[in-house]
C-alpha cells in the first residue's frame, strides 16, 4: 500500500486523537469531528480512511476503539519499537526520560554521547554509552529508530553510524538537513526554524 507523506501524517494524527477519545471513554466519533481535531476537511479524512480500507462506520459515526485498532494494524502503530537518542545535552536528556514515548509504544533503550564525563553524571534508568559504542549497541539491541540531538557539525556522521548499524528511521533535531538512504525514513524537527517561521509570518501579516 503506497501512501503519500501527507496522508500518513494525517492518519497518525487521527490515531493520536482516537487514543485521547478512547481514554475519555468516548465510543463513537464523526468524520467531521476527526477533521476538526487534525485540521483537515471532512472529505479528506473520509478519503484517507477509505484508502486504508478501514471499517467501523455506522450512523453513530466511527467506532473509536475499532478504528484505532484497525489503524494500528494497518500502519503498525501498535507495534513496540526500540529507539535510541544520540546527544545527551539538555534536549537529549529530557527526551531520554520522556514517559510519553513508552506510553505510545516507543521504548528508548539506549542513549549516546561523545562526553564520557557527561555520561557518568546523567541520572537515568536508561542505559547510556559512549558514542563510539553506537554501532555495536544499536545492532545488538535491534534498535529501529534513532533520534539525533547533536550539534550541526556532528549530525551527518551520527546519521551514517545509525544507518550502518541497521536503524530504519531517523528523527533529526539538529539544525541541518541530513543525507540518508531512500529506504530509511527521515524527519527533521527544528524548533528554532519553526519559531523563526512563525515570527516572520507575524511580521508580515
Amino acid at each position: 500500500m503506497k501512501l503519500s507523506n501527507k496522508t500518513v501524517e494525517r492518519v497518525c494524527r487521527v490515531f493520536g486523537y482516537l487514543k485521547v477519545l478512547e481514554d475519555k471513554g468516548i465510543a463513537f466519533v464523526s468524520s467531521l469531528d476527526l477533521a476538526k481535531a487534525i485540521g483537515a476537511t471532512e472529505s479528506t479524512v473520509r478519503k484517507d480512511i477509505s484508502i486504508l480500507e478501514l471499517t467501523g462506520f455506522s450512523r453513530k459515526g466511527y467506532d473509536v476503539m475499532l478504528l484505532k485498532k484497525e489503524l494500528g494494524v494497518k500502519l503498525q502503530l501498535n507495534k513496540k519499537r526500540k529507539a535510541c537518542i544520540v546527544g545527551l545535552g539538555r534536549l537529549g536528556t529530557a527526551l531520554l526520560d520522556y514517559e510519553k514515548f513508552q506510553e505510545d509504544g516507543f521504548e528508548i533503550v539506549a542513549g549516546f554521547d561523545a562526553s564520557i564525563n557527561k555520561i557518568e553524571r546523567i541520572n537515568t534508568v536508561i542505559d547510556v554509552f559512549a558514542v563510539d559504542d553506537l554501532e555495536n549497541v544499536v545492532a545488538q539491541r535491534k534498535i529501529e529508530l534513532g533520534i539525533i540531538a547533536v550539534p550541526a557539525q556532528a549530525a551527518q556522521g551520527i546519521a551514517y553510524k545509525l544507518v550502518k548499524s541497521g536503524v530504519k528511521g531517523v528523527l533529526n533535531f539538529s539544525p541541518v538537513k541530513l543525507i540518508v538512504p531512500k529506504n530509511v525514513m527521515y524527519l527533521d524537527m527544528d524548533f528554532t526554524s519553526a519559531l523563526r517561521s512563525i515570527a516572520a509570518r507575524m511580521a508580515v501579516c
